[in-house]
């Protein structure tokens, strides 16, 4: 198996992207002091947060536009040039940077994703408070990244699918277009921490419906059973660390590794502490599917998949 690997709007305004190339500015945005951005920022992330609701009508499973279907990405089947896609300096390997923005999101990791945007950030129109204020927005972000091209000598085009829901209600969005990224000098030198790319644009919009499948329902048998959901990495000390490579998210309907998402399509119960899941992944901007057992120990703090063992991280 391939491992890893948005309030003061109303929905479609909050999470239009616009086409000029930067992240969705709250109205509020002037000129402020160095002192009153980080009382900002110290503000933002420390907010109180009340926790995500979900309106009965939103509840369930979401199932975003699938690939070729009005807001899913392109239904391209050509097999990813993997020995170009291991180059960090080719256009091929440019959809991973996406890839870490929106695990950051998902993760709520705002600092992180904001850095991935060019110029420390600054490319996305906003500052990282502001960023920080507009993300908190959103319970759950999920990111499909296409097959990347090379936009010029310096820049790269990758179609972008981001679907999740509203922390108030829980509504559902999916947005679809295109981001540029262009090459960062220092990363593309190998300097340590830097990614090889960075987010220069973004034309997402709203695109599509993300369906909901309910509770009960047959197709919602092909959910992981709670035990097994959670954060994993390779060992505690790595637990939310940045740039861990061994970490993964398991959720009712998806494993998330490090560079890659697998949307999950059947789940057999072996026995009471494993699973077999069968799931359609999309990674370096690559699809394929994938069967595996996942095997839990007897107090439920490790989890085995192949020959890769996993700890649970805390909550």
């Amino acid at each position: 198996m391939k491992t890893a690997r948005f309030r003061p709007f109303p929905l479609l305004l909050a999470l239009a992207l616009t086409a000029c190339g930067s992240e969705p500015v709250p109205e509020n945005q002037g000129n402020i002091t160095a002192n009153e951005a980080d009382a900002a920022l110290d503000a933002a992330l420390n907010a109180v947060d009340d926790g995500a609701t979900i309106d009965p009508q939103y509840a369930g499973t979401l199932v975003p536009p699938a690939p070729g279907e009005p807001g899913g990405l392109p239904d391209d089947r050509t097999p990813l040039d993997e020995s170009a896609a291991r180059d960090p300096a080719s256009a091929e390997a440019s959809g991973a940077t996406i890839e870490r923005w929106g695990l950051a999101l998902g993760e709520g990791r705002y600092g992180d994703a904001y850095r991935l945007w060019r110029d420390n950030g600054r490319q996305s129109g906003m500052t990282e408070a502001e960023f920080v204020e507009t993300y908190r927005r959103y319970s759950e972000v999920r990111v499909l990244v296409g097959r990347p091209q090379a936009g010029g000598t310096q820049t790269a085009r990758v179609p972008v699918q981001l679907y999740g829901r509203l922390r108030d209600g829980g509504k559902p969005f999916n947005l679809y277009g295109m981001m540029t990224l262009t090459r960062n000098p220092a990363g593309q030198q190998g300097e340590a921490g830097q990614p090889a790319w960075l987010i220069a644009g973004s034309e997402l919009k709203p695109l599509g419906t993300v369906r909901i499948v309910a509770e009960g329902e047959d197709v919602t048998a092909a959910r992981i059973p709670t035990a097994f959901q959670g954060a994993w990495s390779g060992s505690r000390a790595t637990c939310g660390k940045p740039g861990d490579d061994s970490r993964l998210s398991v959720q009712g309907d998806s494993l998330i590794f490090y560079e890659s998402v697998g949307r999950v399509t059947s789940v057999q119960r072996l026995d009471a502490n494993r699973v077999r899941i069968s799931a359609d992944y999309n990674g370096e901007g690559d699809r394929w599917s994938d069967s595996a057992t996942l095997a839990l120990d007897e107090d439920g703090n490790r989890l085995t998949i192949g020959q890769t063992r996993r700890v649970r991280c805390p909550a």
